[in-house]
């Protein structure tokens, strides 16, 4: 049981690499290192999935040279299917653990996620833009919902949106929800081979508790299973209980577990 969960880790990790592309990547001896100019965790970390051949030892050095010199941290992201030994190693070496967050999934057949979706009720004022890239209305509110105001992450983001759009194995969604003509939220999904990743959801701080974030969900979700959607996952930061309740409330169960290790700067 636990080696078909860590295959199916495996696999998604793989996938959501695709999901946020870093802008550079390096693999070395089965561990992939992302470099996107310290714009995000996932984009500029290493992600070791397979054992390889090379010690432990040998293998952390060698991508704490890699980011050195890109005058980054050497982040890890962590999961159950990391090599054995390598958790304890890093904190060994004084690396700690950092925003632990949760995978959920559902499928789109899915009873109580049906029933959800249906029951989710709109207002008249309510409006609804999908488009299949980032326009920039989009990014706009994008960026000043999740207070991106810095330029160079703002083009890098843009430049990650552009490959994504490239990926010819990749369908995208990037959704707009207006009340009243002003936009209130925006969400994205990438889907590949019937494997949909949510992504982006944010609602604008004035308009949080107030049901926006249902109608998103229902919204970009509905739109994506059209588009051939099967298996969804998403995830969550475990600190964020308000967004774990909501994404649980329309059939989402926890799957698995990632996390990053990063030395201590002290």
């Amino acid at each position: 049981m636990i080696a078909k969960i860590n295959d199916e880790i495996v696999l998604l990790e793989r996938l959501a690499l695709n999901t946020h592309p870093p802008l550079k990547t390096q693999v070395f001896d089965g561990w992939t290192a992302g470099f996107t100019e310290g714009y995000t965790g996932r984009a500029n970390s290493v992600l070791p999935l397979e054992t390889g051949t090379l010690p432990l030892e040998t293998k952390i050095h060698s991508f704490e040279e890699m980011y050195a010199k890109q005058y980054l941290p050497c982040r890890f992201k962590m999961t159950s299917a990391a090599p054995q030994g390598l958790q304890d190693l890093l904190e060994n070496k004084d690396y700690e653990m950092q925003n632990k967050t949760d995978v959920l999934h559902t499928q789109s057949d899915n009873l109580m996620f049906l029933e959800r979706l249906e029951s989710v009720e709109e207002p008249e004022e309510i409006g609804v833009i999908i488009t299949s890239n980032p326009d920039n209305l989009w990014l706009s509110s994008f960026f000043e919902f999740e207070k991106i105001d810095n330029e160079k992450y703002q083009q890098i983001a843009k430049k990650q949106f552009k490959i994504v759009d490239k990926n010819q194995n990749l369908s995208a969604l990037y959704c707009r929800l207006l009340h009243s003509r002003k936009d209130v939220g925006v969400a994205s999904a990438v889907i590949q081979n019937g494997v949909l990743f949510l992504l982006n959801v944010v609602i604008s701080q004035e308009f949080r508790g107030k049901g926006f974030g249902k109608i998103l969900i229902k919204e970009i979700l509905e739109n994506a299973c059209i588009l051939g959607a099967k298996k969804l996952y998403l995830q969550v930061v475990q600190s964020n209980s308000v967004a774990q309740s909501l994404y649980k409330s329309f059939g989402f169960e926890y799957l698995y577990s990632y996390w990053y290790m990063e030395k201590s700067q002290n």
